[in-house]
């Protein structure tokens, strides 16, 4: 199974309903699961700065990073590489609305961030 197979599979999302089968799947894959986990990274000094400086990565985009990062607790350059990701691979809306929703989101972290 893929990864993201497996995260359908956690979210309760999946065509498996059964829990033995959802718990055959789980025990199968829990390693990669666990390092799946433990790829992600705490906050850093150096990777805010790095994110800060990258001429490839849009002023939208850094700002929003840094922002998730601060809420999350992760490093800065893994949220945005999980962001780009998502605009990527799985957003199916429109320019309009991802300003909408990223403003959304920018002001959720913001407050909740001390």
């Amino acid at each position: 199974r893929s990864s993201r197979e497996l995260w359908t599979i956690l979210l309760g999302r999946s065509a498996l309903r059964e829990p033995a089968q959802i718990a055959a799947e789980l025990n199968k894959h829990w390693q990669r699961l666990l390092e799946g986990l433990s790829y992600y990274k705490p906050p850093s000094t150096t990777s805010a700065e790095k994110i800060k400086a990258d001429k490839d990565v849009s002023a939208p985009l850094k700002e929003l990073g840094l922002r998730v990062s601060k809420f999350l607790g992760l490093d800065e350059e893994q949220c945005v590489q999980l962001l780009e990701c998502y605009l990527q691979e799985d957003y199916r809306g429109t320019r309009d609305s991802l300003k909408v929703r990223s403003s959304h989101l920018c002001s959720i972290c913001s407050t909740s961030v001390p």
